[in-house]
């Protein structure tokens, strides 16, 4: 079988109408954050470093909001007024993850960096245990089972 294929013209090489992702806005990364106080939790997600770590925030957010409400102070941030009950938002907020709750009782900034980048969720979660098996995290559990 002959295929005919034809040579690359000027156009094609000079293309620059193809949007580049930078390598941290990429999905699916194993994270860790850390705070300055040396606490750190290692995490996965399918989202880029940057949605999740906004996502993370938002938590942290939420539940400062909610603390602030019972106090009579106003809520930072746009749209209605809450009309869920503080003290629920905030044990709800605290249950979402333990960024959250460590961000409940330090002041100090926490710093999301990418450990590496996997598609592959069977792979990822593998390789989310193995970082919090190797280093000491604050995290509630030790990822997936990984046998040695």
């Amino acid at each position: 079988m002959v295929r005919c294929k034809s040579s690359s013209n000027l156009r094609s090489i000079v293309r620059s109408d193809k949007i580049k992702v930078p390598f941290d806005g990429r999905p699916g990364v194993v994270y860790e954050i850390k705070c300055s106080c040396n606490v750190s939790y290692i995490g996965e997600t399918g989202n880029s470093l940057f949605h999740r770590f906004d996502e993370q925030m938002q938590n942290v957010l939420t539940y400062k909001n909610a603390k602030r409400r019972p106090n009579g102070d106003p809520t930072t941030g746009p749209g209605r007024p809450p009309t869920v009950d503080p003290r629920k938002a905030m044990e709800k907020a605290t249950k979402v993850s333990v960024v959250m709750e460590h961000a409940s009782q330090c002041s100090l900034d926490p710093r999301p960096k990418m450990n590496c980048r996997e598609s592959l969720f069977h792979l990822r979660r593998i390789k989310e245990a193995r970082y919090i098996k190797s280093n000491s995290t604050s995290n509630r559990d030790n990822g997936v089972a990984v046998g040695e």
